[in-house]
């Protein structure tokens, strides 16, 4: 997802050493001041819920054909939540649809309203899943903490896991997206996608690629550039071989949107 809320490793820590200095309030009292974030992590944990029914080998609460779509559902209502969060109110201006294209969450809500409508590819469950799985494990700590079970071994636990591990996911992210074009463009060669998804997942990667608030689809991009070119410029490879990984990364370079 998603935003899918993209967190930072120091924003993180530094939420939950303010809340643990404020006054321990009950769950009822925490859930009943925040009832868009409650929203929020709820269709979160409905994306991991019908994540899990979809690739779970035994038959669960719903069938797996559903549960894929529900998923991909769940993570717009996610997306459109935080959207609403991020940009408030709606204004029919160009200032306005211009910060909502730039907003992050947006950039998910065309992504999950895509597979929503396409043919089923798992691999395009793994941006979604895993920023469901960051961001409401965040929302669980920030509850302990505020509730006063800070010292619990799993708020512990979880507060380990988001601090080391953010940027471990979002770079996971950023590179599922990119290994996502070739099985969508073999998706439309055998017949299963429309012609037109790869040019509209194509429009979400440049969204991506020029995001604001995260940089690891650019990272990617530029690791990813950097080690063919490595590759083709090795003594055993052949000349022809080097020469189209050349032309393929100038050409791939070439279709990238200018970022500020």
């Amino acid at each position: 997802m998603v935003e899918i809320q993209e967190e930072d490793r120091t924003s993180s820590s530094n939420n939950n050493d303010t809340e643990s200095s404020n006054p321990r309030v009950t769950l009822s009292e925490y859930l009943s001041t925040r009832h868009i974030e409650c929203l929020l992590n709820g269709a979160r944990a409905l994306t991991l819920f019908f994540t899990v029914c979809y690739l779970s080998p035994i038959p669960l609460v719903v069938a797996p054909g559903s549960a894929y779509y529900k998923a991909f559902a769940a993570g717009v209502a996610t997306s459109a939540i935080r959207l609403h969060q991020r940009i408030g109110r709606f204004a029919l201006t160009r200032e306005f649809f211009m910060n909502l294209l730039m907003e992050d969450s947006c950039h998910y809500l065309f992504y999950s309203a895509l597979f929503l409508t396409s043919s089923t590819i798992t691999m395009a469950l793994l941006p979604i899943v895993l920023y469901a799985t960051l961001n409401f494990a965040n929302f669980i700590v920030k509850l302990l903490v505020s509730t006063g079970y800070q010292r619990l071994r799993l708020t512990t636990l979880l507060g380990k896991f988001i601090h080391s591990q953010t940027s471990n996911i979002l770079g996971i992210i950023a590179c599922a997206e990119i290994f996502l074009v070739p099985l969508i463009i073999s998706l439309v060669f055998v017949g299963q996608g429309s012609l037109v998804l790869p040019f509209v997942y194509y429009r979400f990667l440049t969204m991506r690629y020029a995001s604001r608030r995260n940089p690891y689809t650019r990272s990617a991009f530029s690791q990813m550039k950097h080690s063919l070119l490595q590759i083709s410029h090795s003594p055993s490879c052949p000349q022809l071989v080097g020469r189209l990984i050349t032309m393929s990364t100038n050409f791939i370079s070439n279709l990238a949107p200018v970022t500020v």
